[in-house]
């Protein structure tokens, strides 16, 4: 199952939280983090995850790994 990670190139400009329909997207020290049981990978919202396609250094990505954060 694919979920979502964010990695260490993460600005923390806020872009991801505030179009998350779920709210699963957190501020982490030093980078946001993911709460993989509340991302639904907009499903439903979007046709692809709001995250991905508003992040301006491309700091989202999908995994195949069950995490919190890389």
């Amino acid at each position: 199952m694919s979920s979502l990670a964010i990695l260490n190139q993460c600005i923390a400009c806020d872009a991801c939280r505030d179009v998350c329909p779920t709210q699963a997207i957190h501020i982490g020290e030093p980078i946001y983090t993911i709460m993989q049981q509340k991302c639904i990978l907009c499903a439903g919202y979007a046709e692809n995850p709001s995250c991905i396609e508003v992040c301006p250094v491309d700091a989202i990505i999908y995994t195949t790994k069950n995490m919190e954060q890389t």
